[in-house]
């Protein structure tokens, strides 16, 4: 690149950078500021709401300026036909408009949230500035075209569902695989550790640890997974960890979570809900689990979670979801369409990888070196190349 570039990443009104609550899209901005720190080719302005561990967490990033927005209640006086977390959005997106205006910015990267919001605050900004990070299944529509003049989609399958409609030309459109820190989830923790947590977790010698990491929510197929589990020949040799909760950070218990837990009941010696654990103690579960299950029945944009069990070295039972085929492959994982059969075939997977641990060890194997085209310094290097990309489309030396 010619000269450095002045990106502006901004993110939804619901959890913080650095990513202490947790959150895919705010983990992912997390590591694209730790490569920043390496290499320092562009000045990033991260914006996000307020948290106090996270402001204390960011004066350790010395190429990153931090933009906190704090939270509003006080909607009384915004004449909008909104409700009043709507006008809250619109709250934070002016104070976010009164803290960039005077940045000379080449690129705002939008990393999720609300249309009519986000439109609301870039209409002041020249379209060939606005970049919408696509982390989800959307589908472009007229609106997307006024706010928006270029999008990065995190795979194939999430860029390919945006253009159906026609209207967004492809060549705006550009692919980048979301990256994560494989070292971080590559580190072991001693026997010591090991065994100390396995009875924190009451995991018993004999029993292989199937590990879901991810929001407690249907869309996840975690009922489903019990279900299968629960259908399992070898139940007895086998515990079922699910990580997470329904809000990441924030301790909130739905319906849903409710059902899991009485569906579970006449098991729950068996299965064990950990609730959230931050993302840099997820590499301890994931030392004591011996298989990954990522069961989603949604279309998953991406799959963070598939390429952390990757890096640690876990084979993995998926769903035939969206971005997932793309990230793995038959050597490093057994992949289930989402139909009819779904539960007995999840059911027919786990106890195959139970009783196989010679397949276990190998697709694990695999796994690790398949996880490194998912590394958080590929990430970067690829959105450097992406935003090299647009400038030179916007004539920007």
């Amino acid at each position: 690149m010619n000269n450095r570039k002045n990106i502006c990443l901004i993110l939804p009104n619901v959890f913080p950078v650095p990513a202490v609550n947790g959150g895919a899209c705010e983990t992912l901005v997390e590591t694209l500021i730790k490569e920043n720190e390496k290499s320092n080719k562009i000045n990033i302005i991260c914006v996000s709401i307020y948290d106090e561990k996270a402001y204390k967490k960011s004066k350790k990033y010395k190429n990153t300026k931090f933009i906190y927005i704090k939270d509003k209640d006080n909607t009384d006086n915004i004449d909008l036909s909104f409700s009043k977390e709507d006008k809250k959005l619109f709250l934070y997106m002016d104070d976010i408009y009164e803290n960039i205006k005077n940045y000379n910015l080449d690129f705002i990267v939008i990393e999720g949230g609300n249309l009519k919001a986000y439109k609301y605050l870039l209409k002041r900004f020249p379209k060939q500035k606005c970049i919408m990070h696509i982390h989800g299944i959307s589908t472009a529509d007229e609106e997307f075209e006024q706010i928006y003049q270029y999008y990065i989609a995190v795979s194939k399958y999430a860029a390919n569902h945006f253009l159906e409609s026609g209207i967004i030309e492809k060549e705006r459109v550009k692919i980048l695989y979301n990256g994560i820190e494989i070292e971080k989830f590559k580190r072991k923790i001693s026997l010591e550790e090991k065994q100390k947590l396995k009875k924190q977790y009451n995991i018993r010698e004999n029993e292989k640890v199937i590990m879901f990491c991810g929001r407690t929510v249907v869309g996840k197929g975690i009922k489903e997974l019990i279900l299968a589990f629960k259908k399992m020949e070898n139940i007895n040799n086998a515990k079922l960890l699910i990580v997470g909760n329904s809000v990441f950070g924030k301790n909130i218990q739905t319906e849903f979570d409710r059902e899991l837990m009485e569906i579970s009941q006449d098991i729950k010696e068996k299965i064990v809900f950990t609730s959230f654990i931050p993302n840099d103690d997820l590499y301890k579960i994931h030392n004591i689990s011996d298989i990954a299950v990522v069961p989603t029945i949604n279309e998953e944009a991406f799959g963070m979670v598939v390429v952390e069990a990757m890096s640690s070295g876990l084979p993995l039972v998926v769903t035939k979801s969206g971005g997932i085929p793309e990230i793995v492959n038959k050597e490093n994982a057994i992949i289930i369409n989402k139909d009819k059969h779904l539960v007995d075939n999840m059911a027919k997977s786990l106890d195959f990888l139970v009783t196989n641990e010679n397949k276990r060890i190998n697709m694990g194997i695999n796994g690790i070196k398949l996880a490194n085209n998912f590394s958080g310094q590929k990430f970067y290097e690829g959105f450097i190349n992406v935003i090299e990309e647009f400038s030179e489309n916007n004539n920007i030396v």
